[in-house]
């Protein structure tokens, strides 16, 4: 529209708010001049490079299919560049303008519908969803890629809006709304999904890539300007600038296992198969993992980057790369940082830098995977973040790591992680000693970096199937952690409660209260705060106080004031923990009832027995010493239970995994974590060094601690 002396008239695009004055709007269309003009360049460069690189890739081709692929989307390239570029121009353009709408009052009150949101993810096609994710991938790349320049912008482009009420997009100048922008252009093509997905890899090693000259335009042109940073508050993260505050991770559980079986025939057997862990309430289905995200194994491996964690990594650690001819880890991190950003790197030909940020990328996401881990402790997260650049390390040696989930390496790095995620549940010394492990195994498998700098001549790629299969994988692996988290919780849990009612004639009316309530609640206390916690304590105090109550010698605990005591306590903690309530108020009706069937007139040793040890040892000097002896080892001695060994020939301690126990050669077995190094140790020599404290198990079950502990003192 134009005014009657043929001037453009502007119409302000927000409505009902302060009109932006003409030096404002002047000033955005000149960045948005600039902006489009850095990006015409980059486009350009895309344009005239394209055919180089489609070459290249077609020449490294595994096959006929792929190379006639890279061969139709340089044709489409060619014929389409001037649609591409004037469709590109249009779409950022809109977009760079584009007011944020508020949601009128009747949208904001329409209630969320799940069916609503079915139906809109059944309406899109399985191919528009991959591309919305490798949109995505792009922009988050780009995001950490260029995150300082980015925040900087944001502070200045939020001035604009709310200052001087530019008619500007939040989003104009990020990542994401370039992405978008090129996404609408390589759409209107009307070729095959693969050719999108090659030109998008284009568009990406070739632009978004190399995206610092733009933003260092706008930063000086602000600057220019005397356009100030205003911060936004801290609601959401986005290149507009604000930063998103950094919520907590809610723990969660898995529903139970099926219960687990005592070793031992005991007169009472914990059984937890019908209890939530939590809440007393009916398990519920949990289905397993179904696949890996549609189109992440793709546009990891179409267009092979770094996350921002792993390339934030690799970062950290190359900072320290030496100017030396010695090529260290230091100096491997640089480069395939630089790798991972398009950036050419002396020795390294194009096949060796894709390969290599291919499996540095699919490492980084196993990590990640790890350390989003809520039950992961605290103090070990560095220790496992410091283990990604060995990882890498193997990976970038072996392929095996991706194509085998056998793989030694691979197996260790899940069993490992799975033994962090569970170590709160052993209480400090497990804590610290799980620590020490981490720390001391990573020198079995760490490669020196020289031997990496030049591998051979045909390094092999990865496809996506493979990538695919390695994702799928580490899904079955976290999955596999968390039911190992529970499976640990209820061991320990069964065991505890067959220790502490050894001797006990537990009746049908009792166990629901110890099964059903009991066990829940010290589950979730175990889960959460660990067996040194005030609230650990508290509950076996009070298994205790039940145990009292149901003694026929102790009548003084089932006096009509203790009884109301004791059940006002139980109630009390039961409902703390987030018990069921009609499971709570079964399982006291069921003990009341059973401290009334007492009859105290009966002989106490008829009914409540001394309670007898866990593990009948004798002293070593003893003629049952060796069957004590036997019993012990036979607990200790677990397959695949880490111990720190004293090995005597070497004369230095060793974290090293337990065979077996072997008892009629009166000998155990321990390797490495890949079954190497056999070490064979007698069994005498075994006990002398555990009384001596020079060998140190890990982690060990509440019966199997009860074992050792007593063993030590006899010793003692």
């Amino acid at each position: 529209m134009s005014s009657r002396d043929g001037s453009p008239k502007v119409v302000s695009l927000l409505r009902g708010k302060a009109r932006a004055s003409d030096a404002t709007l002047r000033l955005v269309e000149g960045l948005k001049d600039l902006v489009l003009a850095a990006l015409h360049e980059r486009l350009n460069v895309m344009f005239d490079g394209a055919d180089d690189l489609l070459f290249e890739f077609a020449e490294r081709a595994a096959n006929n299919n792929d190379r006639r692929l890279f061969f139709d989307t340089m044709r489409a390239v060619r014929l389409g560049r001037k649609n591409m570029m004037a469709q590109f121009t249009e779409t950022y353009s809109a977009s760079f303008n584009e007011i944020p709408q508020t949601p009128s009052p009747a949208a904001a009150a329409k209630p969320f519908s799940l069916d609503d949101e079915d139906a809109g993810f059944t309406l899109q096609k399985s191919e528009s969803v991959e591309l919305t994710i490798a949109v995505s991938n792009m922009a988050t790349k780009a995001e950490g890629l260029y995150k300082q320049a980015l925040w900087e912008i944001g502070g200045r482009v939020h001035g604009l809006i709310h200052e001087a009420h530019a008619p500007l997009s939040p989003e104009a100048l990020s990542p994401s709304t370039i992405c978008k922008a090129f996404r609408g252009c390589a759409e209107a093509l009307d070729v095959e999904f693969a050719v999108e997905l090659v030109i998008f890899k284009l568009f990406d090693r070739l632009v978004i890539s190399d995206l610092s000259g733009l933003y260092s335009k706008v930063q000086q042109y602000f600057k220019q300007h005397g356009v100030r940073s205003v911060r936004a508050p801290a609601t959401h993260t986005g290149p507009g600038g604000t930063e998103a505050p950094e919520q907590a991770p809610t723990e969660s559980f898995s529903p139970p296992a099926p219960p687990m079986t005592p070793q031992q025939s005991e007169p009472f057997r914990p059984s937890f198969a019908t209890s939530s862990m939590f809440s007393g309430n009916p398990v519920p289905t949990n289905p397993g993992p179904t696949g890996a995200p549609v189109g992440l194994a793709a546009a990891m491996m179409m267009s092979p980057s770094l996350d921002a964690q792993t390339l934030n990594v690799l970062q950290r650690i190359g900072a320290y790369a030496p100017n030396a001819a010695v090529y260290t880890n230091a100096s491997l991190a640089a480069d395939l940082a630089a790798a991972s950003q398009g950036q050419p790197i002396v020795g390294w030909g194009p096949r060796q830098a894709t390969a290599y940020v291919q499996r540095a990328s699919l490492v980084g996401h196993m990590f990640n995977d790890i350390l989003a881990d809520p039950h992961l402790p605290t103090s070990l997260r560095s220790q496992f973040d410091g283990l990604r650049m060995s990882t890498i390390k193997v990976a970038l040696k072996d392929l095996a790591f991706v194509s085998d989930p056998d793989h030694p390496v691979r197996g260790l790095i899940n069993e490992l992680a799975t033994m962090a995620t569970t170590a709160r549940t052993g209480g400090d010394a497990a804590l610290s000693r799980i620590a020490e492990l981490v720390g001391q195994i990573q020198k079995q498998f760490d490669i020196a970096a020289e031997t990496l700098r030049k591998p051979a001549a045909e390094i092999e790629l990865i496809d996506t199937e493979q990538a695919e299969r390695f994702i799928e994988q580490q899904m079955v692996q976290a999955a596999a952690r968390r039911q190992a988290m529970v499976k640990k919780v209820r061991r320990i849990i069964a065991e505890e409660l067959q220790l502490r009612t050894r001797g006990c004639t537990i009746s049908e009316g009792v166990r629901p209260l110890l099964n059903s309530a009991w066990a829940p609640m010290m589950a979730m206390h175990l889960l959460h705060h660990g067996p040194n916690s005030a609230q650990w304590k508290q509950g076996m105090a009070t298994l205790d106080r039940i145990l009292q109550a149901l003694d026929p010698r102790r009548a003084d605990a089932r006096g009509e004031s203790e009884r109301a005591e004791l059940f006002k306590a139980l109630d009390d903690e039961f409902r703390g923990a987030g018990l069921a309530e009609a499971r709570v108020r079964s399982a006291l009706e069921g003990f009341d009832q059973a401290l009334k069937e007492i009859k105290t007139t009966v002989t106490p040793d008829n009914v409540y027995a001394t309670p007898a040890p866990a593990v009948s040892l004798s002293a070593l000097s003893s003629s049952g010493a060796q069957e004590g002896v036997g019993e012990l080892l036979e607990l200790l001695i677990q397959p695949g239970a880490w111990f720190l060994i004293f090995d005597h020939d070497r004369g230095e301690s060793r974290w090293m995994k337990a065979v077996a126990y072997y008892a009629g050669l009166d000998c155990a077995a321990f390797a490495e974590f890949n079954g190497s190094n056999t070490l064979l140790l007698k069994s005498r020599t075994l006990l002398d060094d555990l009384v001596s404290r020079k060998t140190v198990p890990i982690d060990l079950g509440p019966a199997a601690k009860t074992a050792l502990d007593r063993f030590l003192a006899r010793a003692a």
